[in-house]
């Protein structure tokens, strides 16, 4: 059975990889294509669109907790239940099982966890990336 487990996490391994490499391949592609100043000016246009968005998503995020803490959505944030291993989640799973997983282990709302990785996301792009890839291909499911 350890033999199935591998070898269907090897195809998600290889999709993943391809998915970021041609994503690196066109945006260098797109740097060699598009003339240096029109490059310049979108890059300007997204630090601007940027220097909005993120104080938004912060308030927003800010919005959800509390309207989540309200209406009772918070009530099982921490769980007594008994932690094992650290796993993706094959259960609460939205994407690869990365932050069900987390939850689980915590014991705490996998809606918090996902909200705080958005968050993380916005703040740090590269690193949360790596980071998230790199747990969707080293943990093992649950």
């Amino acid at each position: 059975m350890a033999d199935y487990r591998n070898k269907s996490r090897r195809p998600k391994a290889a999709i993943v990889i391809g998915v970021v490499l041609i994503a690196c391949g066109l945006l260098n592609l797109l740097g060699n294509v598009v003339p240096q100043h029109l490059w310049w000016q979108f890059v300007g246009a997204l630090r601007l669109v940027w220097r909005v968005i993120w104080p938004c998503a912060l308030v927003a995020a800010g919005i959800f907790l509390l309207w989540a803490s309200k209406t009772g959505r918070l009530a099982g944030f921490v769980s007594t239940r008994a932690h094992g291993p650290f796993r993706r989640s094959l259960a609460d799973k939205r994407l690869l099982g990365v932050c069900g997983g987390i939850a689980y282990y915590f014991g705490v709302d996998s809606t918090v966890v996902r909200v705080i990785a958005i968050i993380l996301f916005i703040a740090f792009p590269p690193t949360m990336t790596l980071a998230y890839l790199l747990i969707a291909l080293v943990v093992p499911h649950a």
